[in-house]
C-alpha cells in the first residue's frame, strides 16, 4: 500500500486545502494556501530540519492561541494535506524539479483580472510565508554565502513594500536591472533561485558530468630504414 503522504495534492484537494484554512477562526491570522506554501519551500530549504510539531501550528495560528477545529476529523485532514504538500515540495526540491508556487487570481477595484506586470503581485504571500520561515529558523538570512543571498532576493522582490524594509534599495535595482513582465516569470525565477538555494543550503544539484578523456594524438613520421623500431 503506498504511502498517503507521499501522494502529490489533486487540483480539487488544493482547493480544499484553502477553503479548510479560511475556515479557521479568523481571529487567528492563520495563513492561507499562498502563504503557506512560501512557508513550507522556507522551511524546507533550511540546512537542518525543523520538526512538523513545530511548524504545522503556525499556519493555523500567528497567536499563541492554537488554530483547531472543533471537528477531528476536519482537523486530521487539514493537517494530513498540509503535510501531503509539504512532502511534495520536498520531493520537487531533491529531484531539481521546479517547484510551482500556489497563486490566487488578483483582482483590481472593479474586479477585472490582472494581467501582464501586475498579476505577479498575485506572488506576495509566497514571499510573506518565506520570508516568516527565514526568520524563524536560522540559516538563511544568516547566511554569509553571497550567492545565496542574492537568490533569496529573487523571492523577496515580491514582498509588499511595508515588509520590504532595508531591502527596499535591493528591489529598486533588480526592478531596473531584471524586469519581470508576466507571472509566468516570476514563477519561473523564483523556481530556478529555489534551486540554487537549494544547492547551497541542502546539498540538491546536478551531478557534474565527467569529461572523457581525451584521445591522445600522436605526431605521425615517416619511417625510413634507419628510424624503425
Amino acid at each position: 500500500m503506498a504511502d498517503i503522504y507521499s501522494q502529490p495534492l489533486t487540483d480539487d484537494e488544493f482547493v480544499e486545502l484553502d477553503e479548510l484554512l479560511c475556515s479557521l477562526d479568523e481571529s487567528l491570522g492563520a495563513m492561507d494556501a499562498a502563504e503557506m506554501d512560501g512557508f513550507l519551500t522556507g522551511i524546507l530549504l533550511l540546512p537542518q530540519e525543523v520538526s512538523p510539531s513545530e511548524w504545522m501550528p503556525m499556519i493555523f495560528s500567528a497567536t499563541d492561541i492554537p488554530g483547531e477545529f472543533a471537528d477531528a476529523q476536519a482537523q486530521d485532514r487539514l493537517e494530513e494535506l498540509v503535510y501531503r504538500r509539504y512532502k511534495q515540495i520536498d520531493h520537487q526540491l531533491a529531484t531539481l524539479q521546479d517547484i510551482d508556487p500556489i497563486t490566487f487570481d488578483v483582482e483590481d477595484e472593479e474586479g477585472n483580472l490582472l494581467d501582464g506586470e501586475e498579476e505577479i503581485i498575485a506572488l506576495e504571500p509566497f514571499a510573506l510565508g518565506f520570508l516568516h520561515a527565514a526568520q524563524t529558523w536560522p540559516g538563511l538570512l544568516d547566511t554569509e554565502e553571497s550567492d545565496l543571498m542574492s537568490a533569496m532576493l529573487a523571492i523577496f522582490r515580491h514582498l509588499p513594500p511595508e515588509a520590504r524594509g532595508d531591502m527596499e534599495e535591493m528591489y529598486e535595482e533588480l526592478q531596473r536591472e531584471a524586469p519581470l513582465e508576466h507571472l509566468d516569470d516570476a514563477i519561473a525565477d523564483i523556481a530556478q533561485s529555489v534551486k540554487e538555494i537549494a544547492a547551497v543550503t541542502r546539498g540538491f544539484q546536478e551531478e557534474k558530468k565527467k569529461e572523457a578523456p581525451k584521445e591522445k594524438k600522436f605526431k605521425k613520421t615517416r619511417r625510413g630504414p634507419y628510424n624503425r623500431r
